[in-house]
């Protein structure tokens, strides 16, 4: 399915990081890699990467700088994967004194335990020990909040979604059903693993995710749902879905979601 396998990832990560290092020499004190990239469970073709920068300060290395960096690396990398995804390595960049004061997105409320377990230090000094480890009641509410902006995005982007369902998936470009079909995707598995975390149950890939919520969630429905869309996700990661897969994934992850604040009320 793919051009890319992932040796073409670690290569091109490979090289990001040692760009990044020789530019701004001793001012990085720590490079990840976090999510699939990090568990080495991505598809190469359908992830994208995301790399954290740990920096001494932000006078000289700015979200902007790190992210022309990065793209002057998807140009000699990930040309073609550029019609599919908008952005394949997405860099951010946070402060020791950032993380130390408790103020950074690194390990921040119901990322934290994802990150401990998952991030993947690639250059420079382990900082997760300075990173404050916030209260469960903490993490829960992050969880319960990030959800909440979830229930509030759907409602607001429910008409586009209701909208796809009468358009023949045929006839859009290649890159928008790609487009959606990532969106449904992310919707769907991102949404489940704030529920469990807003219950005190921290997963991060596709497989433990939907293992994790089966085991927790009783009601039949939004469980057949994540356990298609897992079966649809593994289908995706080596062909094409058919248009009328696509629309029902679509469908599943309205659904899924409006199912998921019900098991919240309940």
């Amino acid at each position: 399915m793919s051009e890319y396998s992932q040796e073409d990832y670690f290569n091109a990560v490979n090289e990001l990081v040692e760009d990044i290092t020789k530019k701004y020499a001793d001012k990085v004190k720590a490079i990840y890699a976090g999510g699939s990239f990090a568990r080495e469970d991505f598809v190469p073709g359908r992830s994208d990467v995301d790399l954290y920068v740990v920096t001494q300060d932000q006078e000289e290395i700015t979200q902007a700088n790190l992210q022309i960096t990065a793209s002057e690396v998807e140009k000699r990398h990930f040309e073609k994967l550029k019609s599919v995804l908008d952005r394949v390595m997405d860099v951010s960049v946070t402060t020791l004194q950032e993380i130390r004061d408790g103020k950074s997105f690194l390990g921040a409320g119901f990322e934290y335990a994802n990150f401990i377990k998952d991030g993947k230090l690639l250059f420079g000094e382990d900082i997760k020990t300075l990173i404050p480890r916030p209260s469960e009641e903490e993490q829960r509410e992050s969880a319960k909040k990030y959800l909440a902006k979830v229930y509030e995005m759907i409602s607001k982007q429910e008409r586009s979604f209701k909208l796809l369902k009468w358009v023949p998936l045929g006839i859009l470009p290649r890159k928008s059903k790609e487009h959606w079909t990532r969106q449904a995707f992310n919707l769907i598995f991102r949404s489940a693993a704030l529920f469990l975390g807003s219950n005190g149950v921290y997963v991060s890939s596709k497989k433990d995710i939907t293992q994790a919520f089966k085991g927790f969630v009783e009601k039949e429905e939004p469980c057949s749902m994540i356990t298609s869309a897992l079966s649809s996700w593994e289908k995706w990661s080596t062909e094409q879905l058919s248009d009328r897969e696509t629309g029902q994934l679509l469908a599943y992850s309205l659904k899924f979601v409006k199912e998921l604040r019900q098991c919240v009320r309940s």
